[in-house]
């Protein structure tokens, strides 16, 4: 069965509807997995984040350096959450006390960020959790 969408127009609104797809075995030697990218049908797969929503609402969202991990943060309450893109998951999920104005990711990967929020304070975090307010 192949990855499809369906597109639905009501009133000038697309509505894509997403059909299960084939899975690629993890146990997949890498030769098989590199004669895969010549298939039509693989190159045109579709694979999406799970969990890849917030309660409310969204504020900003930034990439890694390194291109393998996804910052969004939200409100209501605030927080912020890590998706691993690698593995196509969350990989971590954590809240604050006020609302996050902004952001920096100072680490190529997820491990060191700095969320500025809306009292004005810094929060500091590393790999095991918050590090300093």
């Amino acid at each position: 069965m192949a990855t499809t969408l369906k597109l639905q127009n009501s009133d000038g609104v697309k509505v894509y509807s997403v059909a299960g797809g084939k899975i690629i075995p993890s146990w997949l030697s890498e030769s098989k997995k590199n004669q895969l990218r010549k298939d039509e049908e693989y190159r045109k797969r579709i694979e999406l984040i799970q969990d890849f929503e917030f309660p409310s609402a969204c504020q900003r969202i930034k990439c890694s350096p390194d291109g393998q991990y996804i910052f969004a943060t939200g409100y209501h309450a605030p927080r912020v959450r890590v998706y691993d893109l690698s593995q196509l998951s969350m990989k971590f999920e954590r809240f604050l006390d006020s609302e996050i104005v902004d952001f920096q990711i100072l680490s190529d990967d997820y491990s060191k960020a700095v969320f500025l929020c809306a009292d004005r304070s810094l929060h500091f975090h590393a790999k095991f959790g918050a590090y300093y307010k």
